[in-house]
C-alpha cells in the first residue's frame, strides 16, 4: 500500500514547524502526540511505522512528492529502546484528499539506550563484586560467622609489626544461662586474625572458642559450653593470632587475664 502525506491536515493541526529526519537526510513533517490526540478518532488509525532506517518495503511506502521511504508494519508495541516521536496524517493512494489514518514515527530513546545498559552494567558489577567477596570469605576457612565491624576510639594499631590486644576488665554472665553478651574484638590495623579461647584458670576448662575474627571486627555475644553457678571465676582469654595473608600460619599468642562474674 502506498501512502501520501496529507499536508493540509498537518498545517491545520501543527502548532510549530518540526520535522523528522530519516537516514537519507529527508525531513518528514509531523504532529506531536498531543496534536495527534486532537484528530478525529477515525483518523487516528495507524497504517504503519516510520523509522530512520528505510524498511526496504516496496509494498508499504510513504511519499511526500519529493521522497519515498519504506514503512514498517505497525505493531502496537515498540522495541525496548524506542519511543514515539509523533504522527503523520496520510491518505492511501486512490482515496482522495481527506486523511484517513496516520503513520507513527518511532525514534530511539536515549534514556533507555544509554541508562538502561548502564544500570544493567552496574548491577552486573555489583553481582561480580559480591561474588568475589563471597569467594574471599570462602577462601579463609574458619571465619567466625557472628563477627561484625567494630570500632573503638583510640584502639587502632598503627604499627603493623606489632599486635595490639584489647583490655578486658570483666566479663559478666547470668547464673544458669549459657548466653553471654560481651565484646571480644580484634583492633583495626592488626596484621592478623584473632581466635579467642575463654579458659577457666582453676580447671583449665575451655568455656568458649570463637572462629577467626578479622582486624576491625568483633564478636558481640557468644555461648558458654555450659551454664555456671553464681560466683566469680578467674579466667584467661587466650588469643591465637594468624597472619591475614596466611590464615593457617601462626604468630605470637596473647593472653588476657580477667574475671568472669556470674550473677
Amino acid at each position: 500500500m502506498k501512502y501520501f502525506i496529507q499536508f493540509d491536515a498537518i498545517t491545520k493541526n501543527i502548532k510549530e514547524q518540526r520535522s523528522f529526519q530519516d537516514k537519507k537526510g529527508h525531513q518528514w513533517p509531523y504532529l506531536t502526540i498531543e496534536e495527534y490526540k486532537e484528530l478525529p478518532e477515525k483518523e487516528r488509525r495507524i497504517a504503519g511505522d516510520l523509522r530512520r532506517q528505510d524498511s526496504g518495503s516496496a509494498e508499504l511506502t510513504l511519499e511526500d512528492g519529493e521522497a519515498l521511504t519504506g514503512l514498517y508494519e505497525y505493531r502496537p508495541g515498540k522495541r525496548w529502546n524506542e519511543k514515539t516521536i509523533g504522527y503523520i496524517p496520510v491518505v492511501p493512494e486512490g482515496e482522495g484528499d481527506e486523511p484517513v489514518c496516520c503513520v507513527r514515527i518511532l525514534g530511539r530513546s536515549l534514556v533507555k539506550t544509554i541508562l538502561l545498559p548502564l544500570l544493567l552494567l552496574c548491577l552486573l558489577a555489583g553481582i561480580v563484586l559480591g561474588f568475589l567477596w563471597y569467594l574471599r570469605d570462602e577462601e579463609v576457612p574458619g571465619l567466625d560467622e557472628a563477627q561484625i565491624a567494630y570500632h573503638v576510639e583510640g584502639m587502632v594499631n598503627k604499627d603493623p609489626s606489632q599486635i595490639m590486644l584489647p583490655g578486658i576488665s570483666q566479663i559478666t554472665a547470668r547464673a544458669g544461662e549459657e548466653h553471654v553478651e560481651h565484646v571480644l574484638f580484634n583492633p583495626e590495623g592488626n596484621p592478623c586474625y584473632f581466635k579467642f579461647h575463654l579458659v577457666r584458670n582453676d580447671t583449665g576448662e575451655e568455656l568458649y572458642t570463637s572462629g577467626l575474627v578479622e582486624p576491625g571486627n568483633a564478636v558481640m555475644e557468644f555461648d558458654l559450653t555450659e551454664p555456671l553457678e553464681a560466683g566469680s571465676y578467674e579466667v584467661t582469654v587466650q588469643v591465637e593470632t594468624h597472619p591475614v595473608d596466611d590464615p593457617e600460619g601462626e604468630m605470637n599468642q596473647g593472653a588476657i587475664k580477667t574475671t568472669l562474674v556470674v550473677e
